[in-house]
């Protein structure tokens, strides 16, 4: 009897044994590694920056390099391909505001002179990108540079100009689409970026005004820096 006892119990220590170790074994196997985050396969978030247009050529010196800017705000989608290289898609829409000079010569749209005058276009864009990556790799974001191009839609062409009348009441004027503005833009951009914040440049490689209006361009490049909004 001692002995039949003793061989039941090496049996169920034995089988006890192999179900524990089958049980670890299916676990790890069962687990599911993540492939959305900053550094995996997937990764969308939102951004927002805000940036300069800067005069690249004497013809566009009658706008204000300093007082006219532009404000981006949009989505990001980005597909890492592997630990240095991805790609990805942005929709997002740029509200650029290019403010005018007041001198004698004036030409752009009119001759006419003001207090404050300028014009808005504000575009629906989309864009897509090469990413390189460089430095250590965790699933963070790091540090990385952007090539890539766009193109978008002139949602919004608006001229306001702002003066005064003989009793000192300020007086706007705001006229909406424009016909001299084109329907659509596209260019090139480039982002160096570390963590949450990049150095961001956009080079318009159409033209603003259509060419019927024969009116001189307005600044082609913007630069600016961009934030991230994630955590």
């Amino acid at each position: 009897m001692k002995k039949i006892l003793s061989v039941m119990l090496v049996m169920l220590s034995s089988a006890a044994f192999s179900q524990q170790i089958l049980l670890e074994q299916n676990v790890n196997a069962d687990t599911v590694r993540p492939a959305k985050g900053p550094n995996l396969t997937h990764y969308i978030h939102g951004y927002a920056g805000v940036g300069f247009p800067l005069v690249t050529n004497g013809i566009g010196s009658y706008s204000k390099p300093g007082a006219s800017s532009a404000f981006d705000i949009g989505m990001r989608y980005k597909r890492k391909l592997t630990n240095h290289f991805a790609f990805g898609l942005d929709l997002a829409a740029y509200f650029t505001a290019y403010k005018l000079k007041q001198e004698q010569g004036k030409t752009v749209p009119d001759t006419i002179l003001n207090i404050r005058e300028k014009i808005q276009v504000n575009t629906a864009a989309a864009s897509a990108y090469f990413r390189i990556n460089a430095g250590r790799r965790g699933n963070y974001i790091g540090n990385y540079l952007d090539l890539g191009a766009y193109g978008g839609w002139n949602m919004v062409k608006k001229h306001k100009t702002t003066n005064e009348n003989a009793d000192g009441e300020k007086v706007k004027v705001l006229t909406g689409k424009l016909k001299y503005v084109e329907n659509f833009s596209y260019g090139l951009m480039a982002r160096l970026g570390v963590s949450r914040y990049a150095l961001t440049a956009r080079y318009r490689l159409s033209d603003i005004f259509t060419a019927s209006s024969q009116m001189p361009e307005l600044p082609r490049l913007v630069v600016g820096l961009e934030v991230g909004l994630f955590r």
